[in-house]
């Protein structure tokens, strides 16, 4: 009796009581979030040197250089763009751009992210884990090799679990799903849904 009455605490703990299901906004909001942030994770791994955004943690198989789970820790979105802002060059020269390029090759992309998407602190903040998927034999080396000599991203899965909250939901919000990162056959990068529960409920990507 005394170990279901835990069980039911912790349930409500999790799910409060009277906690209202979140809009169509908060769903696009959070699924926005999560996709911005793995990408803005995923940049500042493939960045030479690596870094680390706050709240996000990289988790490595043994004798891999990719890493196979990515966590986030109440990974504020909305203080990312000044860590990337500080590594690109003021420079508008075509060839400081080539190179900034190869240094973090994802590093545009997560700007361009985060600038569109207007992220401020306090916005979005995540809790809960990805698990990346980068291909058979894929390696860092081989990865930055492919994107130097094609310009493009080959595919990346990620496999998401994540609560979002903050000032832009109305109410936190869970998500797990798949989601697909990679360029297109034109060279432009996007990110595609492949499953998506919202809630625990089945949704439509």
């Amino acid at each position: 009796m005394k170990y279901l009455a835990t069980i039911v605490l912790m349930i409500g703990l999790l799910f409060p009581l009277g906690a209202k299901d979140p809009t169509p906004n908060d769903v696009t909001v959070a699924v926005a979030a999560i996709t911005d942030t793995t990408i803005c994770a995923v940049a500042a791994f493939l960045n030479t040197p690596s870094f680390q955004l706050p709240g996000t943690n990289f988790y490595f198989r043994n004798n891999e250089t990719l890493p196979s789970v990515l966590s986030f820790d109440n990974a504020d979105i909305g203080t990312f763009l000044p860590l990337f802002m500080a590594r690109k060059s003021n420079s508008s020269n075509f060839l400081t751009s080539l190179l900034d390029a190869a240094k973090g090759p994802l590093n545009d992309i997560a700007i361009q992210y985060l600038t569109v998407h207007a992220w401020e602190e306090g916005h979005a903040l995540l809790k809960g884990a990805a698990v990346t998927g980068w291909g058979d034999g894929m390696t860092l080396a081989s990865l930055m090799g492919t994107v130097v000599t094609t310009g493009k991203i080959p595919p990346i899965t990620i496999t998401v679990d994540v609560n979002v909250k903050g000032r832009r939901v109305s109410t936190p919000v869970r998500v797990e799903g798949e989601f697909m990162l990679h360029s297109d056959d034109e060279g432009y990068f996007e990110v595609q849904p492949v499953a998506l529960k919202i809630n625990g409920k089945e949704a439509e990507v």
